[in-house]
């Protein structure tokens, strides 16, 4: 079985060679690693060819910039392997990835890995056990995920190449939140789900540069909407609309949150009352909630949303943001 590795790289020229490395010294050697330069204006295409240079089976794909779900798309059209993994640029692996893999990609279409999340220093943050929900359903999954409750994630997990070709199946092309129509369709064509539970076995690393720290104030309202025409375009809308209002009340906490930690006074308070508005104009009170699907932290709120009120969430984040 061959292991197609898609790395899409900006900029990453800190963190570019120990990504390249870890996957150089798996222990399992049927890989390639498909390295997409999303159009870097530092240093990382020079990293990229020398890597390409010295071993064949590294790959290096130059192309505009057009952010990260459009170069994991462009990955995805050019692998040749089996499996595919995706890793970020300034993300690494264990060296026993691949080996503990493989035996699991033979007998399932999508397999769930553990992750740490490190700072840059390498100390452990905390662990994303995706193991721990290899007992559940895959509705339950399916709809958790879709909320956010169980995270999205592409790195989480390594999917069958044939799953994605006949499905068709592609990351959209929003600057954040791109992996979680992606997540909902592997694991919908999915007929069979397997966790890599041994170890954690890919390392988040943590820095002000990482797509988790864009700043935007509504980091999920775009994929729930893109989501939501995926379902009515496909006849799933009926079955799912009610975890699509969670999807929604779910954005709406964290986009109050953000709010509250970009803005201030005024302004603040004038965002806050144009999310919750947005909210209530989306929301579909005849198709109820899913609240079973909901993260407790994003659940405790829904009955704030319901009225109008944000001040909660405000207090929240700001006694977050003293700890953190």
């Amino acid at each position: 079985m061959k292991i197609s590795v898609i790395v899409p790289v900006y900029n990453a020229e800190e963190y570019l060679k120990n990504c390249i490395m870890s996957v150089v010294r798996q222990t399992y050697d049927n890989w390639e690693l498909i390295l997409v330069d999303d159009g870097s204006s530092d240093g990382s295409l020079s990293i990229a060819d020398l890597a390409a240079e010295k071993d064949e089976r590294i790959r290096v794909i130059h192309q505009k910039n057009a952010g990260p779900g459009a170069a994991r798309n462009r990955g995805i059209k050019e692998a040749l392997g089996d499996y595919v993994v995706f890793l970020d640029s300034d993300d690494y692996i264990d060296k026993n990835y691949f080996q503990l893999l493989v035996p699991k990609a033979r007998i399932n279409d999508v397999v769930f890995i553990d992750v740490c999340q490190i700072d840059g220093k390498g100390k452990l943050l905390k662990e994303e056990k995706m193991s721990q929900y290899k007992t559940w359903t895959k509705d339950r999954l399916i709809r958790s995920q879709m909320t956010g409750k169980v995270q999205w994630g592409g790195v989480r997990k390594a999917v069958s190449l044939r799953l994605l070709k006949e499905n068709n199946i592609e990351y959209t092309l929003h600057s954040i939140g791109e992996e979680a129509l992606y997540s909902f369709r592997i694991l919908y064509a999915a007929d069979r789900i397997g966790f890599l539970d041994e170890k954690p076995v890919y390392f988040y690393v943590n820095h002000e540069g990482s797509q988790s720290k864009i700043k935007s104030s509504d980091p999920w309202g775009g994929a729930v909407e893109c989501l939501k025409e995926y379902l009515q375009e496909n006849g799933l809308y009926e079955k799912f609309a009610d975890t699509l209002n969670a999807f929604r009340a779910t954005a709406a906490v964290v986009s109050l949150d953000r709010i509250a930690r970009l803005y201030k006074g005024e302004t603040c308070r004038k965002n806050a009352k144009v999310r919750i508005c947005r909210f209530h104009m989306l929301y579909e009170k005849e198709r109820g909630i899913d609240l079973d699907s909901m993260s407790y932290k994003a659940k405790i709120f829904v009955p704030f949303l319901m009225k109008g009120q944000y001040r909660l969430i405000f207090l929240c984040s700001w006694l977050k943001s003293l700890i953190t």
